[in-house]
């Protein structure tokens, strides 16, 4: 698994009960420290709307922004991708 989609990952389940709107991941993975590991805006909207599509996120409804968090389907996913790799 790339290195960006691995934190991508690992910043979802850190606070898998928090809802997210793509912007808001991007900043949150997107630290100084990641250096070109730092996944793009562009790359945090593609894994968002992968993860959508597959039921791993849900949105949530009366956002003006495209919000979204972790379904327990989604957080067992993830939790297994990241064992594995």
């Amino acid at each position: 698994m790339a290195g960006k989609r691995r934190r991508i990952y690992t910043t979802l389940l850190a606070d898998p009960t928090r809802t997210w709107t793509v912007r808001e991941l991007a900043a949150t993975v997107n630290t100084p420290a990641e250096g070109p590991n730092r996944p793009s805006e562009g790359t945090v909207r593609d894994t968002f709307n992968v993860l959508l599509a597959d039921g791993h996120l849900r949105q949530v409804p009366h956002r003006r922004s495209l919000t979204a968090m972790l379904t327990d389907r989604g957080r067992q996913a993830l939790t297994n991708l990241l064992r594995a790799n």
